[in-house]
């Protein structure tokens, strides 16, 4: 049996022991530097099977054909560059040409060609907004909603015909609108009606006129062979390596015609 003297000192051992420890702990945490806080990969309030990814960025057109050059692409707040068959277009995006540059570009269901020294800006909601220069229009397929064609004296509205439109450099020359096949109805800027402009038809609009009855009193009919020579000179139709996929209706519409 251990004597009273003996007892403190055996009673104070595990005491020192523990106290050593302690203190060894203390001055490896401080040689380690202050501990990070753990770090997750996951947003706030995100699941765990959810994945934060960005938004993809839209592709609205892509360039299908170029015949000759240049054509260019304005980006919308870029520079203007050379365009390419492959080139991908966004809304306010802008198509350029120089005579004898031809391009023809796919806009899902909505298909379209420039020449002459054409500038064309797409637009949301189907929207062609052509400034000067010429241009061949065309569906192949239903369209997702309406497609207008934007000019500075009014809008064309299609619905699966085939519709040219040619803007003069001259600005106060007469816009044309011309129905190759189908039915395009043309609101003239500031106007509450629409002319109705049919197969083989043209209208030409200048600056500032807006009465409809006299409008559509003005659309004329095309005689068979007016038509024929104008198809076959038709550098939209003709200077492409793939014919038009419209083409049969045009044919039949001139067989039509007087």
């Amino acid at each position: 049996m251990p004597s009273l003297q003996q007892r403190p000192t055996r009673l104070l051992q595990p005491l020192r022991w523990g106290l050593c420890c302690g203190f060894l702990g203390l001055a490896l945490v401080g040689c380690r530097g202050p501990v990070a806080p753990p770090t997750s990969t996951e947003a706030p309030n995100a699941s765990p099977t959810q994945t934060l990814a960005p938004a993809p960025q839209v592709v609205t057109a892509v360039i299908r054909d170029i015949i000759d050059q240049p054509v260019w692409v304005r980006p919308a707040q870029s520079d203007e560059a050379p365009a390419q068959v492959g080139t991908t277009l966004q809304h306010e995006d802008t198509v350029r040409t120089e005579a004898p540059a031809l391009v023809e570009i796919g806009l899902g269901t909505l298909v379209f060609r420039l020449g002459g020294n054409a500038t064309l800006t797409l637009r949301p909601n189907q929207t062609l907004q052509l400034a000067a220069g010429q241009m061949i229009t065309w569906l192949e397929g239903t369209p997702p909603g309406p497609v207008t064609i934007q000019t500075p004296v009014g809008a064309a509205g299609i619905r699966g015909t085939t519709v040219f439109v040619n803007i003069d450099e001259d600005p106060q020359a007469p816009v044309e609108i011309f129905a190759w096949e189908g039915e395009v109805t043309f609101q003239p800027t500031g106007a509450t009606g629409v002319v109705v402009i049919r197969d083989g038809e043209q209208l030409l609009v200048r600056p500032g006129e807006v009465d409809i009855a006299v409008l559509q009193q003005r659309v004329r009919r095309f005689g068979a062979e007016e038509f024929r020579q104008r198809l076959e000179a038709s550098p939209l139709i003709n200077n492409f390596g793939q014919p038009l996929p419209t083409l049969p209706q045009i044919e039949a519409v001139g067989e039509t015609l007087e």
